[in-house]
Formats: C-alpha cells, structure tokens, sequence
C-alpha cells in the first residue's frame, strides 16, 4: 500500500522530533513512544486492524485510531471532547499524505455502525490508521505536556500544589508515562463541565485529587482510577448500562501495574 511509504517517512519524522526533544520537562524517545503506542493499541483495539474504527451500539460517535479518538457527525450534541479531528489537524501541520476525502471531512460521515460498515471508506480508514500508529503516539505525548498546565489553569490555586506533587509521582515512575498518556486519551483531563454524572467527573484530575502519598505511586494511581470509574458508573444514565464496560475498564488499569 502507499501509506506504507508514508508511514517510514513519519517514523522519521517523528524521531527527528520526539528524540531528546523536552517539553515541559517531558522526554521521550521514538522507542518510549513506540512502546505506549503499542499498549494502548491493544488496550483500546486488543491490536485488531478492525477496531481501529469501531463504533459502540450505545454511542452517538465513532471511535477511530488506536487511542479509540471521538468522532462526531455533524448533527450530534457533542457531550465529550472530540480528539480525533484534532488529531487530524496535527497530521495535517506535519505534512501526513492522506485520503483527500478523509483530508476535507469536517465531521463525521457516518451516523451509525451500519452506515459505517457498509461503507468502503471505513476499511481505508482503517489501513491509514494501522500505518500511521507512529504519529498518532507523537500527538498523545504533545497531549500529555499539556494537560497538567490545563488542569491547573481549571483548578483554585489552593489544589495545585497536591495534584502537581501525585502527577509527579506517577510520572518519575518507571513507565509512569504509560499511565498518565493512556488515562488521558482513555477518559481526558477530567476538566470539561459536560464530561460528569451528578457533578462527578472521572478524568486525570479526579484521579489524581484521590490519590494518597504512597511509595507505590502506580498502584495508587491504579486504585483511584478504579475508583472514579466505578463512581461514574454509579452516576451514569440507566439506559447507558455503563456496567457492561467496567470490567474491560478495569482489566486496562490492570496493566498499570505490571
């Protein structure tokens, strides 16, 4: 296929870009990345070339990428924050050749699975992602440099100093990067207003506000993540049934421990 040649072309790119490169105080090498981008591949798509645009029968949205990024179509009250049109800006400002109707789609085109799947341009899609695994792991990484600025800049003064003490500690961690890369692309910031259950939100911020000083940041992490989840669950809609995802959303955090 002719991404192929692009893809090896970004794997430059991106090494180039990504190795010894700091942003606020974040490295990481093309090998780090390349490590997380795998994990999260399998842990939103149990790396399967079909999942990379999956589309859940109880979601108005589709999930594209390996970070399972939200797709809304045009029409739809956009409750949760969108990444995968961001994600296609990035690969537009870093020169990735693209589908050209991929490259013009301002929204979704689709508004269900079955329209999804019986259209060809979903199965291109999914090729483009699969070759272009590489800088979808460079636009998580930039995502996680700011996300602790944009949780401080929501948050009163008098809780910076906590939640940038626990994101401290579960980033000096040994693949603690993995953890705070993954939870954010897996349930956000947590700062969005519309992204809570009866006031309760269940991003990186709740997380880290739960978590206690420990010599075991990861399993701390771990266990407030769980937390949240679970909280979220209990304050969901009943006709969502989240119940159903828990257990796969447990068995995720799971690895961040191991």
């Amino acid at each position: 296929m002719e991404y192929r040649i692009y893809f090896i072309k970004l794997a430059l790119i991106a090494s180039l870009f990504l190795t010894g490169v700091k942003a606020k105080d974040i490295e990481f090498s093309i090998f780090e990345l390349t490590t997380i981008a795998q994990k999260i591949y399998q842990n939103e798509c149990s790396s399967r070339l079909d999942y990379l645009v999956y589309w859940n029968e109880s979601e108005c949205f589709a999930s594209v990428g390996i970070g399972h990024f939200i797709w809304y179509p045009q029409l739809v009250n956009k409750k949760f924050d969108e990444s995968f049109p961001k994600l296609l800006t990035f690969m537009k400002h870093q020169g990735v050749l693209m589908p050209q109707w991929l490259k013009e789609s301002e929204f979704c085109p689709w508004d269900g699975k079955e329209e999804m799947e019986k259209d060809p341009r979903s199965n291109e899609l999914r090729e483009f992602l699969q070759q272009t695994i590489s800088i979808q792991a460079f636009f998580m990484a930039r995502r996680i440099n700011k996300a602790l600025p944009k949780i401080l800049n929501a948050t009163e003064d008098s809780r910076h100093g906590r939640i940038t003490k626990m994101f401290n500690a579960v980033a000096n961690e040994d693949s603690g990067y993995y953890l705070l890369i993954d939870y954010v692309n897996f349930k956000g910031e947590g700062v969005k207003k519309t992204e809570r259950y009866n006031g309760k939100g269940w991003g990186l911020l709740q997380v880290l506000e739960c978590m206690k000083d420990t010599i075991n940041p990861k399993a701390e992490f771990a266990r407030c993540a769980k937390k949240v989840l679970t909280q979220r669950v209990e304050n969901s809609p009943k006709e969502r049934n989240e119940t159903k995802w828990l257990k796969g959303w447990f068995k995720r955090i799971d690895t961040y421990t191991k």
